[in-house]
């Protein structure tokens, strides 16, 4: 039978609680003895029946008529089994909402038709879309007491359906319910004659579990590490894909290697495999470095590392945040202390859109960048994944939940965080006048023996000849200087990129025409690398299939790379991300070196030069 989990979220006193007491009636799940003690609780304290009492736990919940913690409730239909959440909506009382929201399939906003959506509801909307939800079914209660109970609903379902827009999260369904007289919530009933489609509980049945991806990319969260018999045996959970015995698997961040030799689970023993969800220890070929906290992966589908994140968070301290404070992020199974270094952005919780501020108060959700002397392993898109969200903790509470939205390559030292820039004396604008032409980056990626370099060099020669402020920054070259320290891990690649990107963006803030040669192979990096130039960043991708570049290869690194003596290159044991919508692509593989680089000067001049700027 298919089991769902769902949590209730709603403001205070929109009906949650009470729509799923009078679930719980309707299907029979309540003895008329219990039914008969609530009828004569809720006549003592002079109200109607209050069926929200069926699901309050504590004394001064019946006394305030409001839920203070999180209750579960199981309810089983002939069709499916649910497990309600019921979460509380007040502000003060966040921190039970994400416990709640944290370990559900489908969230069910509950909004009362006469109030609306409320700042709280906004915010708990928020807080679903930080959570990673696209999909949520809605209800909206209270039909009852409203004079025209169609109207009433059709007007707060535009609402409803406006702000999930907003926020890029779909309603599976808008269900009108009057949860008091129990209409529409298991059964139909007369305040809702005008709705023609399910009840609430018929549409929950609809909805499949999520469940977790065996085919998805690997993932080893380490819990601990044992010796066992001599052995060393690393213990953790597949939260993605399928890990299997004789396997190869790196762990991130040491960017440590081995094979799998065993894979031991409790109580069968020796297992071939282990798919995602299931715990598993295993002992490996090799003595490698292994700590808690680390994250296996094939080496062909790690996660993003990087020193700097940029995160989605919700503050839940009761004293605000300031960017340069400190804190300890807890990711995964890792702990570790991080930096506010910068305040991207604030949400308001009534307009939705983003406002900046010097500090984060309770309740804000905020964008942010955190900065760490450790390295981070992150993942971005993968859902369900532990090292795609964290908690943050400021001595020893947890006042904020946060999401990674960009893993961003910084050097190893903290950063210049107290340094204001010097504004130039003479602006762009002028250099562009003096030189008949602007300056741009026009960064040139592709596999390694592509033809970047090649056709970079060619290029620059014919603006040098016609009279073009122009300079390449090669990718060799660079290594060679600038970036002599860096070797060719995905975070060594992701500072090259950086760096290169900050140099181009002077030369380019200059006045000059920079072309970088680089292979730059992930587009994560290219797009920051886009970002660090505001003078005008053009992605040209070098096309070249991989025989075509291996032939080239006059260097023997393709050779060196296939023996295995040189690890994570580029095409052979480390990945190119192929760029989607390159603003330029040209193919060397069917074109001359000369015809490639004509193409590209054309281009360069087409968005660089000065209408007054004449072919010299």
């Amino acid at each position: 039978m298919n089991q769902l989990r769902i949590v209730m979220v709603g403001d205070v006193d929109a009906g949650k609680s009470t729509i799923l007491g009078r679930m719980l009636v309707d299907i029979g799940a309540v003895t008329a003895e219990r039914l008969a003690e609530l009828e004569t609780s809720s006549a003592r304290r002079g109200v109607p029946i209050e069926y929200s009492f069926l699901l309050d736990a504590f004394q001064v919940e019946r006394d305030q008529a409001i839920t203070l913690d999180i209750a579960r409730v199981w309810v089983r239909t002939p069709e499916a089994e649910f497990v309600f959440v019921d979460a509380p909506g007040h502000r003060e009382l966040i921190r039970n909402l994400l416990s709640g929201a944290s370990e559900v399939d489908i969230p069910v906003m509950v909004v009362a038709a006469d109030e609306g959506l409320t700042q709280q509801t906004r915010r708990q909307a928020l807080f679903l879309q930080w959570l990673g939800f696209r999909e949520i079914l809605v209800t909206i209660n209270k039909l009852d007491l409203a004079d025209d109970a169609r109207d009433a609903y059709e007007r707060r379902a535009r609402e409803v359906r406006t702000l999930l827009e907003h926020l890029g999260i779909a309603a599976s369904a808008v269900i009108p319910v009057a949860a008091r007289s129990g209409d529409n919530v298991v059964r139909p009933g007369a305040t809702t004659a005008f709705w023609e489609g399910p009840t609430l509980i018929e549409a929950l049945a609809r909805i499949s579990r999520r469940t977790v991806r065996d085919d998805g990319p690997l993932r080893l969260v380490v819990q601990d590490v044992y010796r066992r018999d001599g052995a060393r045996i690393v213990v953790g959970r597949v939260e993605s894909g399928t890990l299997h015995t004789g396997e190869p698997i790196v762990f991130w961040p040491l960017q440590t290697g081995a094979r799998v030799k065993r894979i031991l689970q409790w109580p069968q023993g020796d297992v071939p495999y282990v798919s995602a969800g299931g715990a598993a220890a295993i002992e490996l070929d090799a003595r490698v470095f292994v700590d808690r906290g680390a994250v296996a992966s094939r080496a062909s589908d790690a996660p993003e590392l990087g020193h700097v994140i940029r995160t989605r968070i919700v503050w839940l301290g009761a004293e605000p945040v300031r960017t340069g404070e400190a804190l300890r992020m807890r990711l995964g199974t890792r702990e570790m202390p991080v930096t506010l270094q910068r305040i991207d952005e604030i949400a308001d919780p009534d307009t939705l859109e983003p406002r900046h501020g010097e500090r984060i108060e309770s309740g804000d959700v905020a964008i942010v960048t955190l900065l760490a002397r450790e390295l981070i392993a992150a993942d971005v898109a993968l859902e369900g994944s532990s090292i795609g969200r964290f908690v943050l903790v400021r001595g020893n509470a947890i006042v904020a939940g946060g999401q990674v939205e960009a893993v961003v390559s910084q050097s190893r030292g903290e950063g210049a965080t107290n340094v204001v820039a010097m504004a130039s004396s003479v602006d762009r604008d002028e250099r562009a006048q003096r030189n008949g032409h602007r300056g741009g980056v026009f960064w040139l990626t592709g596999l390694p023996s592509a033809g970047k370099s090649t056709v970079a060099m060619v290029a620059q020669r014919m603006l040098f000849e016609r009279g073009r402020h122009v300079y390449v920054l090669d990718g060799d070259t660079l290594r060679t200087t600038l970036n002599m320290d860096l070797g060719f891990s995905d975070d060594d690649r992701a500072e090259n990129v950086r760096r290169t990107a900050a140099v181009a963006g002077t030369f380019a803030d200059a006045g000059f025409i920079v072309i970088c040669a680089l292979i730059s192979p992930f587009a994560a990096d290219r797009e920051l690398a886009r970002s660090a130039c505001r003078a005008g960043f053009y992605e040209v991708h070098v096309a070249c299939d991989l025989a075509t570049a291996e032939s080239r290869d006059v260097k023997g690194h393709y050779r060196r790379a296939r023996l295995g003596e040189l690890v994570r290159f580029t095409g052979v044991s480390s990945p190119y991300e192929v760029p989607e919508s390159p603003d330029l692509r040209l193919d060397t593989a069917a074109s001359s070196i000369d015809e490639s680089a004509s193409h590209l000067l054309e281009f360069i001049e087409e968005r660089v030069l000065l209408a007054h700027a004449s072919q010299r």
